[in-house]
């Protein structure tokens, strides 16, 4: 996939300006610009009405999909956290909204359906390491890649983590603090550490 340093940086620096919310005619022009400079990247679709907020990171080697109306706050980073063969992805859902401080580990494809709500300093891993044979030193332990898929309408509180390979159902809720370790079924609500089923949408 060809590649655009000169748009990378432009990018970059345009989600290091302030975003000077209470000025508005500066914070709409601003919105405009982060997404029309996105919008023209290579690898990049950006629908209408992103909005993309002060300190936004992505991997330059990232293939991003943001539909209409999505949003993604203050200081979030897509990251490839581990090398991996050719180009991974990230693509967020229509109307949904990542909160400020969030990590998301694209080792592997990361996809977040309509209308879902990830809170702040949410973590999500694709990649972990095969610790489990004694013979191979811990920091020599061969990495593993799953993609992580959460789908429509789901809430996840602050500060949760999602492994990989995981997929929540539509609908589902995590709870503050969970980490969830495997699939979270439709409209059920989960917590804890690992995640439990605690609770369903009725």
């Amino acid at each position: 996939m060809p590649s655009s340093p000169g748009n990378l940086t432009l990018c970059r620096w345009l989600c290091a300006l302030p975003d000077l919310h209470r000025l508005r005619p500066y914070w709409h022009t601003l919105r405009r610009v982060r997404a029309a400079v996105l919008r023209q990247r290579p690898g990049c679709t950006v629908g209408s009405d992103v909005t993309l907020h002060k300190g936004f990171y992505f991997t330059s080697s990232l293939r991003l999909r943001l539909h209409a109306g999505c949003e993604i706050r203050d200081r979030v980073r897509l990251g490839i956290d581990e090398p991996v063969a050719g180009a991974t992805s990230f693509e967020l859902g229509e109307g949904s909204v990542v909160l400020s401080d969030c990590h998301l580990d694209c080792s592997a494809p990361i996809r977040i359906g309509a209308g879902v709500h990830v809170g702040r300093r949410t973590q999500i891993y694709t990649h972990s390491h095969d610790t489990v044979r004694r013979v191979v030193p811990v920091l020599a332990a061969p990495i593993q890649t799953a993609p992580v898929t959460i789908e429509d309408d789901v809430m996840l509180y602050s500060d949760v983590v999602v492994l990989p390979g995981v997929t929540i159902g539509r609908g589902a809720v995590v709870a503050v603090r969970a980490v969830v370790t495997r699939d979270v079924a439709p409209y059920q609500v989960v917590g804890g550490i690992p995640a439990q089923p605690i609770g369903e949408r009725r």
